[in-house]
């Protein structure tokens, strides 16, 4: 990606400079179709005449298609992240919409009678709804079995996963169960999807071989990580108390503990860190955790429990 950064009134510390850096990064991991070549990432940062306000663009600029952002904080810094994290999510709403508008242009719902457009256009806006949050819970899995079962990054990619979810939801939601809600029911598919994805990786790999590529933990320091992190879970400090003070510096630390906080989730024996993700993170009552992971509610808050005191013991 060809990154250029232009500022007015304000001066760009090295902290600063790969902040910015790093969060191009992050773009282009989750443009994969385009080579870096053909994306164009332009910054501008500025500081306003009035007051101790700053003013973030973001402009990219990809073969057929401009996306631009900005954002406006009382420091350079959130500001810039501000900017970024809104490309990403403007970012994965055009990816989300030229991959659903393909399908349903060319399918048709599985039922005895043909939809009618309003039919067809209700349940894409419903699935389409519900696609941010399961493609967050999807990267967040995979990255957790990458983790603990030393899967090397590359094998695992979270948009084909999210492909097959789309299309098995899509394809069999008629026989949908009448007992459980459509949000409810896309997690259970995603779950089982990640579930076969990774046995089939392990089946078919020799693990002497596998073990030989697991990537070291500095490889994994860029890897892309478009979760939410589980520091409010935890009640940690926020490192990010007052706009007008924080730094380059103390934004690239807190980015740093947060990747700690999620190792050590990922850490977690896979039974209690199911029920902890879908309870803390995707933020599930009991019940709806046990519908989509088929347990009981009481086992669900127990696993909750001991998930806290672990991740309590492996901060401290």
């Amino acid at each position: 990606m060809n990154v250029k950064i232009q500022t007015h009134h304000v001066h760009v510390t090295e902290a600063l400079e790969r902040l910015i850096n790093r969060n191009a990064k992050k773009i282009q991991k989750i443009l994969p179709t385009f080579a870096s070549e053909d994306l164009d990432l332009h910054v501008t940062l500025e500081k306003l005449p009035r007051g101790p306000q700053y003013h973030t663009v973001l402009v990219l600029t990809m073969p057929q298609s401009t996306i631009r952002v900005e954002e406006m904080k009382k420091n350079p810094a959130p500001c810039v992240l501000g900017a970024f994290a809104e490309l990403v999510r403007r970012i994965k709403k055009f990816k989300s919409q030229l991959n659903r508008e393909r399908f349903w242009s060319r399918e048709s719902l599985p039922s005895a009678e043909t939809p009618s457009v309003e039919t067809t256009r209700e349940l894409e806006n419903a699935i389409n709804h519900n696609l941010d949050q399961v493609e967050q819970y999807i990267q967040r899995e995979l990255y957790h079995h990458s983790v603990m079962n030393g899967i090397p990054a590359g094998l695992l990619e979270s948009h084909a996963v999210l492909d097959e979810v789309f299309l098995e939801v899509s394809s069999k939601v008629s026989s949908r169960p009448e007992n459980i809600p459509l949000q409810q029911w896309m997690f259970h598919i995603a779950r089982s999807v990640v579930l076969n994805r990774i046995k089939s990786i392990q089946s078919t790999s020799d693990e002497s071989h596998v073990e030989e590529r697991v990537p070291e933990a500095s490889q994994w320091e860029d890897e892309e990580q478009n979760f939410h992190q589980p520091d409010e879970v935890l009640h940690l400090e926020d490192l990010i108390r007052d706009e007008r003070s924080v730094t380059p510096e103390e934004l690239l630390v807190r980015e740093e503990t947060q990747e700690k906080l999620h190792n050590s989730v990922a850490q977690l024996p896979s039974s209690i860190r199911e029920s902890f993700v879908l309870f803390c993170l995707e933020g599930f009552n009991s019940d709806e955790v046990a519908m989509i992971a088929g347990k009981d509610p009481g086992e669900v808050l127990r696993d909750v429990e001991q998930a806290r005191q672990e991740l309590h013991q492996k901060m401290d």
